[in-house]
């Protein structure tokens, strides 16, 4: 277990908030936290899927009918099989984001962010 000390005013606005919950502010604070780890894997999902679009002709030359794990606007692993694909990444980035798609004649529009996610109480 990991101990964060916090400033004064914001563990009081914290405790206020929690009891305003009917939850405790262990309970609070980790719920906020998770909330906040998942929107950062979102907006680097997002990020990447900007790059995948603005590569999309370079990329379809050279992976077309694959799929692509892109991390950091780079082609890290690619493959005809997304579940093989997928399980060569998460063996060496654990559950870093990594945009994984596949390569079509249209580029995607909207990508979806698919993750281990616990659902908290207090949302």
């Amino acid at each position: 277990m990991i101990t964060v000390p916090l400033r004064s005013n914001l563990a009081d606005q914290l405790q206020n908030e929690a009891a305003r919950r009917h939850t405790s502010v262990e309970t609070l604070a980790n719920d906020w936290l998770e909330e906040q780890l998942w929107q950062a894997k979102r907006k680097k999902i997002d990020e990447e899927a900007e790059r995948f679009r603005a590569q999309h002709t370079q990329l379809l030359a050279r992976y077309g009918g694959q799929f692509v794990a892109m991390r950091d606007g780079v082609v890290i692993d690619h493959d005809p099989d997304l579940i093989a694909l997928h399980s060569r990444v998460r063996a060496q980035y654990g559950d870093e984001p990594i945009l994984m798609a596949p390569l079509t004649a249209e580029p995607i529009q909207s990508f979806k962010v698919i993750g281990a996610r616990r659902t908290g109480g207090t949302r």
